[in-house]
């Protein structure tokens, strides 16, 4: 039997995205695999079960304790000996039917607080600060490595910016390497795994559908502002397989190159006006949804912008891809990892 706890350093560090790719891997290698997350700011309707749910059998996927858990604000060091006694107990029931079994904690793990269940191995998923000295990073993971004392069996960085490798490479993986450290590897930023849904898209911009689209959980994982540009517009709308396209809705110009170039997901048109109908049948043609919108542009790109933390991992696409970069990256996956 086999039961592995995945906590990390904050919330949104990819801890489900890393199950989740995990669990695909054990499924193609025909193992019965079970997930269990026991704290939940929503235990009624969390959407990490709820997308669990839908691959795994019901009984591989236990709820969370009914009690809400929200890690900005709750000490789970303080969770009482019954709840603690009731989440070992679902753990030991799932570790007799089901091996591997993946238990993710909600609750991040610090200098003061290791949110894990004594006897199991822990995998540490420290998702990479952008802003934060690379040095005080690694002071982060050490100080968390000695929470976790032996149970550590561990560490991935996750989401590492492309212009920050080699500093992470050389200032945080190396050093905790050298102290001891079971550092697994890094895995870089990926435009993938940040991308929007349209119906993610749609609500941020409180939009209205002048063409909707086939599939509303499409992914967007770049936007391009059409404007005067020097390039000629199929070249230059292009260029990227998942984009969408950001233009005032009253130049059809760049509407239509932007559809000649055949792979933009969505045209968000913007300042409310309404495409002409020559832009409606090509879009209709080509499969390209239209979105209307009443804000300007750029007030429309800085709103997405600000979205981009709300990305989430329901997506096989987005698991499959998180798979392949724990394969290119990480030492020894999946053989390596702790269990």
């Amino acid at each position: 039997m086999t039961v592995l706890q995945i906590v990390a350093n904050r919330p949104g560090a990819g801890k489900t995205c890393l199950a989740g790719a995990l669990l695909s891997r054990f499924a193609a290698a025909g193992q019965a695999a079970a997930w269990y997350k026991p704290l939940s700011p929503t235990p009624e309707n969390d959407p990490d079960v709820a997308f669990m749910s839908q691959w795994l059998t019901p009984a591989a996927v236990p709820p969370p304790l009914a009690q809400p858990f929200d890690p900005a604000v709750d000490d789970a060091a303080a969770l009482a000996p019954e709840r603690r006694a009731e989440i070992a107990a679902v753990v030991d029931g799932l570790a007799a039917a089901f091996d591997p079994v993946l238990v993710e904690w909600a609750a991040p793990v610090s200098a003061a607080v290791a949110p894990v269940l004594p006897g199991y191995p822990v995998l540490l998923l420290y998702g990479y600060v952008a802003g934060q000295a690379a040095a005080s990073q690694a002071a982060d993971i050490a100080a968390a490595a000695e929470t976790l004392g032996a149970a550590l069996g561990g560490i991935i960085v996750n989401g590492v910016l492309r212009y920050r490798w080699q500093e992470t490479e050389r200032e945080i993986i190396a050093p905790r390497r050298e102290q001891g450290l079971p550092v697994l590897g890094a895995i870089p930023e990926s435009r993938l795994m940040l991308a929007l849904t349209l119906q993610q898209v749609a609500d941020a911009l409180d939009g209205r559908w002048i063409q909707e689209p086939a599939d509303f959980a499409e992914g967007i994982d770049r936007f391009l502002i059409g404007g005067n540009i020097m390039d000629s517009g199929p070249n230059y709308f292009g260029r990227y397989a998942r984009q969408g396209v950001i233009t005032r809705g009253g130049r059809p110009d760049i509407q239509l190159a932007c559809l000649a170039a055949g792979n933009t997901r969505l045209l968000a048109l913007t300042g409310g006006v309404e495409p002409t109908e020559y832009i409606r049948v090509t879009a209709r043609q080509r499969g390209t949804p239209l979105l209307l919108t009443e804000g300007d542009t750029l007030d429309v790109a800085a709103t997405l912008a600000g979205r981009l933390e709300q990305a989430h991992p329901y997506s096989p696409e987005k698991l499959a891809h998180f798979a392949a970069l724990l394969e290119e990256h990480l030492d020894g996956w999946p053989e390596g990892l702790p269990g």
